[in-house]
């Protein structure tokens, strides 16, 4: 039997009402989506305090409660170590590692995974240097004393004529960096050395899996020493230069993956590192530190998973 008007007008009302509550939602699921999008999206770390413009190369002490970074400083031509801490969940303005000096440089810092050993790259003369005008970037180390650093030392058998850069190293004390020895200036490739008989062995060049005839640099090495980060000027990417990472299995090296354009753009992206307890990334980008969840990102988040 046919419906009475009332009886139409009724259903209509429902059925005008369901599909209002279908935008609504529909907006509503848009809105989480789209507000999700942006919690994915890098943030500046620290801006004003840490990141002003002339940043990079960060490292955190195993509680998180410090941080190491470089600070350009162009006037000088110089760059410099700085020391910032956590206090009330702020980081303080940062103050220069005590053994800087005007002299030379000192960049690139890393803390070992104990936090008890600092890693950096130094323009400062290396021992029997005759011409003390000689700015080589090597790598130097210094180790913690009461609540300070030492005196820095270089670290033998693992630097060269070339540059160097970018020390990070593992538990078991395997160190990778980055070096042009052998190449152009500025064409960098990714090297490690281990750590045997209380010295380094003589570094060698990664496989084809993470070098390539692009510049490869800044590796991080993460502390059980089956992942591995850095940044590649290869073709392929999203940008000038991109980020990438390789998983360690049965002691080789699988092909690197595209981090993926939630943190690659169009720009230079470099000195990837992850936060000690494995859930933030931090990188470099147009002078500025930023940080994004690992979760946000899905190769990376995957890799860690497989590593575990």
């Amino acid at each position: 039997m046919g419906k009475s008007k009332s009886e139409r007008i009724t259903v209509t009302a429902v059925v005008v009402m369901a599909i209002v509550g279908i935008f609504a939602s529909s907006n509503n699921t848009d809105s989480r989506v789209t507000a999700a999008m942006k919690d994915e999206r890098p943030q500046v770390f620290a801006e004003g305090v840490v990141s002003k413009g002339h940043e990079f190369a960060i490292t955190f002490t195993p509680d998180m409660r410090q941080a190491y970074f470089t600070r350009g400083f162009p006037d000088k031509k110089t760059s410099h170590i700085l020391r910032t801490e956590l206090k009330e969940g702020r980081w303080q303005e940062p103050t220069l590692i005590s053994f800087s000096s005007e002299q030379w440089s000192d960049l690139d810092p890393t803390l070992s995974p104990n936090g008890r050993r600092l890693f950096f790259i130094s323009t400062r003369p290396a021992p029997a240097t005759q011409d003390l005008t000689i700015r080589n970037m090597d790598i130097w180390y210094a180790d913690l004393v009461g609540n300070d650093w030492g005196h820095p030392q270089y670290l033998e058998n693992v630097n060269s004529l070339g540059k160097e850069g970018s020390p990070t190293v593992s538990k078991d004390g395997t160190l990778c960096f980055f070096s042009d020895r052998g190449r152009e200036s500025n064409a960098n490739s990714i090297y490690c050395a281990e750590f045997e008989g209380g010295h380094y062995s003589e570094p060698k060049r990664l496989g084809r899996e993470i070098n390539s005839e692009a510049s490869d640099t800044s590796p991080f090495l993460s502390a059980d020493g089956k992942t591995l980060l850095f940044y590649s000027t290869r073709t392929g990417g999203y940008g000038k230069a991109d980020l990438y990472v390789s998983s360690k299995r049965h002691k080789r090296w699988m092909l690197i993956k595209n981090l993926g354009p939630i943190v690659n753009t169009e720009e230079f992206e470099y000195n990837p590192v992850l936060s000690p307890d494995g859930k933030k990334l931090y990188f470099g980008r147009k002078g500025n530190i930023y940080w994004i969840p690992v979760q946000s990102l899905t190769v990376l988040s995957k890799k860690a998973r497989e590593n575990q």
